[in-house]
């Protein structure tokens, strides 16, 4: 249902030509959300940057209307005229996993993804997602000692839940803070050699509202 609604919303921005369409990320997982940006492509719109910085793990997209939008969804909707309502999307295997790309147009999704892997990925985007985590963490370790001192006797069960569970936190955090900056490593340079085996450029940066800057 999700793929459907975004499509359906893509559809009315390119009928009223629109210049640029917005898509909050409705997936958790990257290769679907890759997947999307390939169809979009296959009806004239290219992605072109993150549009906000949001604190939330799935970002505000920006796509960008193409000079031969209006050939390219006449000739995808052709292709694919069952695609709103349900049917095979362009590029995708047919099924109820609507965004799970044919072999042949793979290596072309990934190379459309890699800048929004870059971008999702830059360091000011990444460490606002850390503090959001590192606030969470902090709330949660705060709600337990409140709590805690409602529902405890005395005070050496108290202390022993505290240190318990927001040991257990505090441990959480000095852990997922660094995996978190060693993933982040990881796809930065998975991005690069796609980039790289395509002889494509890398994309400027982009500061807040999708606006290319020097970098």
């Amino acid at each position: 249902m999700g793929a459907r609604r975004e499509l359906v919303s893509l559809l009315a921005t390119a009928a009223r030509g629109g210049g640029t369409h917005r898509l909050r990320s409705p997936w958790v997982r990257p290769r679907r959300l890759a997947a999307f940006v390939y169809v979009a492509e296959q009806y004239g719109y290219r992605y072109d940057g993150i549009a906000s910085h949001p604190t939330a793990s799935a970002p505000t997209l920006l796509f960008r209307r193409l000079p031969d939008a209006a050939e390219r969804a006449d000739r995808t909707a052709r292709r694919h005229p069952d695609a709103p309502r349900g049917g095979p999307l362009p590029g995708m295997r047919p099924g109820r996993r609507r965004l799970v790309p044919l072999p042949e147009v793979r290596p072309e999704v990934e190379l459309l993804f890699a800048p929004f892997l870059l971008d999702s990925t830059e360091e000011s985007y990444a460490r606002k997602r850390r503090r959001h985590v590192l606030i969470t963490v902090v709330l949660w370790m705060v709600l337990v000692a409140v709590t805690g001192a409602f529902s405890t006797d005395s005070l050496s069960v108290y202390l022993e839940l505290v240190l318990v569970v927001d040991g257990v936190l505090a441990a959480l955090l000095v852990t997922v803070l660094p995996l978190s900056r060693a993933a982040t490593r990881r796809t930065r340079r998975r991005a690069d050699r796609v980039l790289a085996r395509a002889g494509a450029a890398r994309p400027a940066r982009r500061a807040e509202g999708g606006r290319r800057t020097a970098g």
